[in-house]
């Protein structure tokens, strides 16, 4: 199975724990079971846990795997920045009417914003403009 990840994401959303799997394999690149649970917090999930939770990612299209030994060393099939991407258009459409103005507005009154944050973002925008 290729181990490259693609730009195309799922329409499929991941679920809390999927998404802190994939997260894991993102971050080490390809994984055992073993190695997706020696990355998770404590109390560590069981083993069956994490290897449905890798089941689950393959059949949703985000995980494939390869056979070693006995067990299968599991890679993402789907970017991060792919991922993120339609996770942040998703919840720009679905709270702010996909206005990038009312998210921005929405974190600065309702977060604390550093005044070094609010100068980085400005500095994104003018760069971007460029």
């Amino acid at each position: 199975m290729d181990t490259k990840t693609n730009n195309s994401t799922p329409a499929q959303s991941l679920t809390r724990g999927e998404e802190e799997i994939m997260q894991i394999l993102w971050q080490l690149g390809e994984a055992t079971v073993n190695e997706v649970i020696a990355c998770t917090r404590e109390p560590h999930p069981k083993y069956t846990t994490v290897a449905t939770f890798l089941k689950i990612l393959e059949n949703k299209g985000f995980v494939g795997h390869t056979a070693e030994s006995k067990s299968h060393r599991y890679h993402p099939l789907v970017a991060k920045e792919s991922y993120a991407r339609n996770v942040m258009q998703s919840m720009l459409g679905s709270y702010f009417n996909g206005s990038l103005a009312q998210m921005v507005s929405f974190f600065s009154q309702h977060e604390q914003i550093s005044i070094k944050e609010m100068e980085e973002i400005l500095e994104i925008m003018h760069s971007i403009r460029k």
